[in-house]
């Protein structure tokens, strides 16, 4: 088979099917992280009323990425290889394969990124601007945008290709299975470069399976995985409830963004399946 070309590999995930599977692997990975990237500013940020200090909000962290030599890049593919040749990977499965969760999938298709993973970054901005300030959870409904200092934030989040250290939900299209595939895509295993525009389009998908949701009146879960990564519990079940609103007026009332009625927001329902994504090439 040729060599694959990896953007996105969890080598240790990886690493850990071919042990399970008995598959020998002839040279461990050797993973070189690159330090971080932040952006900086500072200010005082406004809320219904109230004023937080958001030096610390308007530092944009974004995902770690590492480098993958030509030797390690061979190893992954040869590891990939031999799991297919070994039946542990279903390759493209289509509406007679019976797939169950934690299966092992390679798929391709067309992906795009969610609008459930768009407004995970805005709560991802409003989470660390809360960090540093004693301010009313319900005051996030009530945000103008543009009355903010942190809008220069907001435009770094949503103008620039990097992709903040949180999961990313994926839809892909036009694969082979008749239900609709979503794939997580966890932070920190992009090779070289993190950004949006490496994840959406023509790639192929090596995963697990990790939800089958069927269809009718109970096919559905709940988004905030993506929506409000890092967010504590109760704070979480305080927002989904308003988070519909919440998305509209920030999100398409005052930053413009076109969301399509069909896509991811609170919820994703079935018939669907997700995958945890191991390797996009």
């Amino acid at each position: 088979m040729a060599l694959r070309s990896p953007i996105y590999l969890d080598t240790e995930t990886l690493l850990a099917q071919a042990e399970y599977h008995e598959i020998e692997v002839s040279r461990q990975a050797d993973i070189v992280e690159k330090t971080v990237r932040k952006r900086s500013g500072g200010g005082k940020a406004g809320i219904s009323g109230l004023t937080m200090n958001a030096s610390v909000g308007t530092d944009v962290e974004y995902q770690s990425t590492y480098k993958l030599e030509p030797k390690e890049k061979a190893t992954a593919s040869k590891v990939i290889d031999s799991l297919i040749a070994d039946g542990a990977v279903t390759v493209n499965p289509d509406d007679n394969t019976a797939l169950s969760k934690d299966d092992l999938i390679e798929i391709e298709g067309i992906t795009r990124i969610t609008a459930a993973s768009l407004a995970g970054k805005m709560f991802f901005v409003f989470r660390r601007l809360m960090d540093d300030a004693d301010v009313d959870l319900e005051t996030i409904s009530d945000l103008n945008v543009e009355a903010l200092p942190v809008a220069e934030q907001l435009k770094q989040v949503y103008l620039r290709n990097e992709l903040l250290p949180i999961p990313l939900l994926l839809e892909l299209t036009g694969s082979t299975l008749p239900q609709k595939v979503y794939v997580n895509v966890r932070p920190d295993h992009f090779i070289d470069e993190a950004s949006a525009n490496r994840v959406e389009g023509e790639l192929r998908v090596l995963g697990n399976v990790e939800r089958l949701i069927p269809e009718g009146d109970e096919g559905y879960i709940s988004a905030e995985e993506w929506l409000l990564y890092d967010w504590e519990h109760i704070m979480r079940r305080k927002l989904m409830p308003q988070i519909g609103d919440i998305v509209e007026d920030v999100m398409v009332n005052q930053l413009e963004l076109d969301l399509p009625a069909e896509d991811v927001h609170a919820f994703i329902a079935g018939p669907a399946i997700i995958v945890n994504a191991i390797a996009l090439y």
